[in-house]
């Protein structure tokens, strides 16, 4: 049986990890901490890599959580405390057509796509984004991870957690089906 108590989730920008993270901490009823509003402070000021570190070890003491995001500097202090990881591998069309969609939804009185919201501190603060930029950079991002990083998380997820201890979702539908999973776990 595979432990589903410290869940990691790895993919692009623009792949759905905060949203996948939100569902399945929904269904298993487990905390999700997403690392960009750990990371990001007001007016898009980053912490030090030490204070970042302290900040995301004190939130995987707990029991049990769901963590999203791609920060390489904690990877391996998250991967280590883990019991399971996510990783969103989907087609690159579908996570750039979410960045522009939830970028320019996020900006304008349209509404393309189902807006997430930024960074919690880049929210409470009053801090804008620059649509065109944050596309650019959000794009670039998902482009690199999808043809080079994503190797090398899988890479690290399978030795540091084992075969049978992660999951590679390709598709819309793979998700779909991973969190009915989820959902027929929890009803048992």
């Amino acid at each position: 049986m595979v432990n589903l108590e410290k869940i990691v989730i790895y993919g692009a920008s623009g792949s759905g990890k905060s949203t996948l993270a939100k569902q399945v901490g929904k269904f298993l009823s487990i905390e999700s901490i997403h690392l960009d509003d750990l990371f990001w402070f007001p007016d898009w000021k980053v912490p030090t890599t030490e204070m970042f570190k302290k900040i995301v070890s004190k939130k995987i003491e707990g029991e049990s959580w769901i963590i999203d995001g791609n920060y390489s500097k904690v990877r391996k202090m998250i991967l280590s405390r883990a019991t399971f990881a996510i990783i969103l591998d989907l087609p690159l069309y579908i996570p750039i057509w979410r960045i522009i969609a939830r970028t320019l939804s996020r900006n304008s009185k349209i509404k393309f796509h189902h807006s997430t919201p930024l960074p919690k501190r880049i929210e409470a603060g009053g801090s804008k984004e620059n649509s065109l930029f944050a596309i650019y950079e959000l794009s670039t991002y998902a482009i690199k991870h999808k043809f080079r990083k994503n190797k090398i998380i899988r890479q690290e997820v399978q030795e540091t957690l084992g075969q049978g201890n992660f999951v590679v979702l390709k598709s819309k539908k793979q998700v779909e089906h991973f969190l009915n999973e989820i959902k027929r776990i929890k009803v048992k």
